[in-house]
């Protein structure tokens, strides 16, 4: 068997090769691989599994819509509904739900084509580390375009190539330099998430607010990996006295389960049907009533207090005075936190990343970042060992005589 798993190099090949591990289980914040082996999940399948695995009360939904209805297209069901309702309960008041999706990059090209509608423009602003999707058309997003995309297209993106800076003064010098006749939207993450994670300027999102109202511009949050309690509330873009026109969200709303979702500001939602919602799949009654497992699962359990336990739990352990002798930095909010180094050139986080899965330790990773997003579930004491375990690897690594 082991060796026919290699066969399918299709699905994720660099990965795989490198890292052959199947897994047959998982519960709570473990899971089980084909051969036994147990390994705590710190990174809840990229920040989607915000109330663990194998949720009893969630699998119990799944499992009674099974046997009814999956899907109906435009026609509605019973779940459907329900879910509906759910959704705008825990949306901010001035917004309700537009569109329901199976995936975020579905989302984002919904919401893109909804501030299209909107304004009558074209062209929608991003900025450089903040990521998307990863179609033809999210990828137009990103500074770094993809070689095996082709040359760039530029029919309708601009990036602020900000140096990863969020500071309020130096982002509005970059969107005063902007066009704007024909800009349709400016899209961002409230937390840089892809490209981190990473906490951007307390004022960012005000700076963005503001720009958008001084020129007629619609406001896309991409809430898919920060929502649902991953960072501080349903959604941290809505916080205080700012509320994006479009919200748009994913990932912890079906706790593994593919569904995402838009929402509009009430006063724009006559320019939905314009905007082409829907998909054949696009909320299938199977992924609505994860969903609403999901919220009343959230519902019943105090997400806002686990989350702020996990930041401060990593904060005080990496806050030791040896991590600082390391070079390292520490970053993130709530249950999306990373670790990265100064010194960004000597290619630690990869290696680090490798010790962590061979100490049972899932995490997940770019060149420059570990990231840390376990189950927002997870208990305390098993957060905690699973930081000591990183930090043994980073002792390992940084330590004097190690390096």
């Amino acid at each position: 068997m082991k060796e026919k798993l290699f066969d399918y190099g299709y699905f994720r090949p660099d990965h795989f090769l490198k890292y052959p591990i199947v897994f047959k289980a998982a519960s709570g914040s473990t899971i089980e691989d084909i051969n036994g082996k147990q390994y705590l999940d710190l990174s809840a399948i990229m920040g989607a599994v915000n109330c663990g695995h194998n949720v009893p009360s969630i699998n119990q939904r799944l499992i009674q819509q099974v046997d009814s209805v999956w899907t109906s297209n435009f026609f509605a069901t019973e779940v459907q509904l329900e879910a509906i309702d759910k959704i705008n309960t825990i949306l901010p008041e001035s917004m309700g739900l537009a569109a329901l999706y199976s995936t975020g990059a579905e989302a984002i090209e919904f919401a893109l084509r909804l501030a299209r509608a909107i304004t009558g423009r074209n062209r929608i602003l991003s900025f450089k580390d903040h990521f998307h999707g990863k179609t033809l058309g999210t990828m137009h997003l990103v500074q770094h375009f993809p070689d095996c995309y082709g040359p760039v297209p530029d029919d309708y993106r601009t990036v602020i190539d900000s140096d990863g800076s969020d500071d309020p003064a130096l982002i509005e010098g970059y969107l005063d330099a902007v066009p704007v006749d024909d800009l349709a939207a400016v899209i961002c993450e409230p937390v840089v998430g892809y490209s981190g994670p990473r906490l951007p300027h307390k004022d960012f999102i005000k700076t963005v607010r503001k720009f958008c109202d001084t020129h007629g511009i619609v406001m896309i949050a991409d809430e898919i990996l920060t929502g649902f309690h991953r960072c501080n509330g349903f959604f941290c873009s809505s916080q205080g006295s700012v509320n994006p026109d479009i919200i748009v969200f994913g990932k912890g709303l079906g706790n593994g389960f593919p569904i995402s979702g838009v929402a509009c500001a009430h006063p724009l939602s006559g320019h939905i049907s314009s905007a082409l919602p829907g998909s054949t799949f696009a909320g299938n009654s199977l992924a609505c009533a994860a969903a609403s497992g999901v919220l009343e699962f959230m519902e019943q359990h105090d997400f806002p207090a686990k989350t702020r336990m996990l930041e401060t739990t990593f904060q005080e352990y990496f806050s030791h005075p040896r991590f600082d002798t390391y070079g390292l930095q520490i970053d993130g909010q709530g249950g999306l936190l990373s670790l990265s180094f100064r010194d960004t050139s000597q290619g630690q986080i990869p290696q680090l990343y490798l010790m962590l899965l061979n100490e049972g330790v899932i995490s997940s990773h770019t060149q420059q970042y570990l990231r840390v997003s376990p189950p927002l579930t997870i208990d305390k004491n098993e957060f905690a060992s699973g930081l000591e375990i990183i930090g043994k690897c980073l002792d390992a690594i940084c330590a004097p005589g190690n390096k």
